[in-house]
């Protein structure tokens, strides 16, 4: 059998095995726009090494030139899918510049059985492509996540590997045999490796992607969408261990919505839950970027200010405890909603959320004995 029929088969139940994996991957685990994009990518794969089958087979020049459009619309929608997993536009009139002079080179070609110029157009746009693909992964403000890396790496063997095939198929324009040799070399012996470990690393970045989602989701309280208990000392240990690495303050604020018990007893839960939902789209709106709100449990919040002492914090909570007195309730009208805070700075010993909680608590302790619809500082408590 023809070697070259026995790679592209592989190649071909790949991209098969790839498009059924990113097509359940999209259409049970949230439809994410570049999971379908990739999704698509290896479909058209699919047709392609079937064509590029067919192709060698039959030695028609046609089903070569479809190969190659195929080609260059599966590495196109590989790119899409970067662009929209980093959140970024896809540049579609910037899009058009290689492809309208590849896709009609390519053609061309083939049709023209011009090896070399087939062999230099689509696997340079299929090299720029990789290339683009793996600066778009380049991430933001974070650093790479193990799937990331190896990922951008494939993308830029990829590129690398493209550009050999590019570059060969030029030294071959003047028909000499050892070019063309090489070119089948390069083909025969990079393909296969680099296109599955691309297609592994793509499958990683999504699972990774998906267990990253789940660790926030279980991070998050349902109703509120503020972090839940479990995610609120996650964030405090980080927070204290940065403010103490930078020897910046830190405070935590305990809030307990006054009178939310009776709130439920006379209107019923599902005032009380739009009670808790419209208070912490109010703190959110509030506090800087960066700042934590968080639920502890019932109607209690943990908010985490960073770069805050008490005395700052205090202001920012008599703003929100104000404004808590405007807010209007739509399934309870007459009810006035009001909140106690109390706040605590960090010390030097402390290590996790509980170590805050306990001062926090004590000067909520304090608000609520004054009176409730007020707030106090640790330090004037104790």
């Amino acid at each position: 059998m023809n070697p070259a029929i026995i790679l592209l088969a592989l190649l071909f139940f790949t991209s098969a095995i790839m498009a059924i994996a990113m097509g359940i991957a999209w259409t049970q685990f949230g439809r994410h726009r570049h999971v379908r994009s990739w999704a698509i990518a290896y479909c058209i794969s699919v047709v392609q090494w079937a064509l590029n089958g067919a192709g060698l087979y039959f030695g028609s020049p046609l089903l070569i030139s479809m190969t190659a459009l195929a080609i260059m619309a599966s590495a196109t929608f590989t790119f899409i899918g970067v662009r929209q997993r980093a959140g970024r536009a896809v540049p579609w009139r910037w899009l058009l510049v290689p492809i309208i002079p590849c896709a009609i080179v390519g053609v061309y070609a083939a049709l023209t059985r011009n090896g070399p110029l087939q062999g230099m157009a689509i696997p340079g746009y299929a090299g720029i492509m990789m290339l683009s693909s793996a600066a778009a992964l380049w991430p933001r403000g974070r650093r790479f996540s193990a799937p990331e890396m190896a990922f951008f790496a494939l993308l830029l063997l990829f590129a690398v590997f493209e550009a050999c095939l590019a570059t060969s198929a030029g030294l071959n324009w003047g028909g000499q045999q050892d070019a063309m040799d090489s070119y089948r070399v390069i083909m025969a012996l990079g393909l296969p490796s680099i296109y599955v470990g691309t297609c592994v690393s793509a499958v990683l970045v999504v699972a990774g992607d998906l267990a990253h989602e789940l660790r926030l989701r279980m991070q998050r309280d349902v109703l509120t969408d503020a972090l839940n208990r479990l995610g609120l000392e996650a964030a405090t240990a980080r927070a204290i261990a940065n403010a103490k690495r930078h020897g910046r303050p830190l405070t935590l604020v305990i809030c307990d919505l006054d009178g939310f018990k009776a709130l439920n007893d006379n209107h019923g839960h599902i005032a009380g839950d739009a009670a808790l939902r419209s208070f912490v789209q109010l703190v959110t709106a509030t506090i800087r970027r960066g700042d934590i709100v968080g639920r502890l449990g019932g109607d209690e919040f943990g908010l985490l200010l960073v770069d805050s002492d008490s005395t700052s914090a205090a202001d920012v909570m008599e703003r929100i405890r104000m404004e808590i007195g405007c807010m209007a309730l739509p399934q309870a009208p007459q009810v006035k909603l009001q909140a106690s805070f109390g706040i605590a700075d960090l010390h030097e010993k402390d290590e996790c959320l509980d170590d805050m909680v306990a001062r926090a608590d004590s000067a909520l302790y304090r608000a609520k004995k004054d009176g409730k619809d007020r707030v106090r500082i640790w330090r004037a408590a104790a």
